[in-house]
């Protein structure tokens, strides 16, 4: 990750923080990081998704011979240490760079802005993208394809109004791939199976994994239409246009905001 990727969403978080506190917005609920009743469920719905989809993408290069698959090597302490923890919290950091701190931040800022979210979602998406240049086997093809799930995310975010159903998108999407065998953008963790690329890489993304070939990016646009139907199931007055589902977080009465930017008056009250 380069110094741009990590220090542009720091710089949005505090620009998110400036407007949320201007607008009496409250903190935790305006960055995604409150936990609510449909908060489990949620999850529940990303882990699922990307599972679904990932498996697949397996089958089909498998049939279509662009992998070879083999027994893998996972173990439960492995599981435990290499898959679970290792990749549980590479997504908690980037859902909160990119989500929680840049996202918020370009939302708040393009909020009168028609089209705005998706603006937003599109940057973010995009900057998520080249941020993974640098990973083993990198290409333009596979920046698409995580920029897709920069998007993918992004929407999910927007929409809730919460860090849950993505950090649930992106740690399934890792986990699956890892599990099946697959690179991760790059990176390897012990699976239950191992599957090894062969022949044209656009068919199974060669060295970085699926997203860097045509299944994994059709499995990422399944995931959308996947992702759209349940926000219109939880939000049926939901728009699509405006990236408008779960109700914004609601302003505050000016008393308890400035009790929230001085705590000794809050101690006083």
């Amino acid at each position: 990750m380069s110094y741009v990727t990590f220090f542009a969403p720091l710089l949005f978080g505090v620009i998110a923080l400036v407007l949320i506190l201007r607008r009496r917005l409250p903190v935790l609920a305006t960055f995604g990081l409150s936990v609510s009743r449909h908060s489990p469920l949620d999850f529940l719905a990303g882990l699922t998704m990307p599972a679904i989809a990932i498996a697949l993408v397996f089958f089909t290069e498998k049939l279509l011979g662009a992998i070879t698959v083999s027994a893998g090597s996972i173990t439960w302490p492995t599981f435990l240490n290499d898959v679970l923890a290792q990749l549980f919290l590479a997504a908690v950091l980037e859902e909160l760079l990119f989500r929680v701190l840049l996202l918020t931040g370009l939302a708040l800022l393009l909020d009168g802005v028609p089209a705005g979210r998706w603006i937003a979602v599109l940057l973010t998406g995009a900057l998520f993208g080249a941020a993974h240049l640098g990973n083993e086997g990198a290409s333009w093809v596979a920046a698409v394809g995580t920029g897709l799930g920069g998007v993918i995310y992004g929407i999910a975010f927007l929409a809730t109004r919460s860090v849950w159903l993505p950090l649930a998108l992106h740690m399934s999407w890792n986990m699956a791939q890892g599990l099946f065998g697959f690179p991760i953008s790059g990176n390897h963790v012990p699976g239950l199976l191992t599957s090894d690329s062969t022949g044209d890489v656009l068919w199974n993304g060669g060295a970085y994994g699926p997203e860097a070939g045509i299944p994994g990016l059709l499995a990422r646009f399944l995931i959308i239409a996947l992702l759209f139907l349940y926000l219109k199931r939880r939000y049926p007055s939901g728009r699509i246009a405006t990236l408008r589902f779960a109700p914004d977080p609601v302003r505050r009465p000016r008393q308890a905001a400035r009790r929230d930017r001085d705590p000794v008056a809050s101690q006083r009250a």
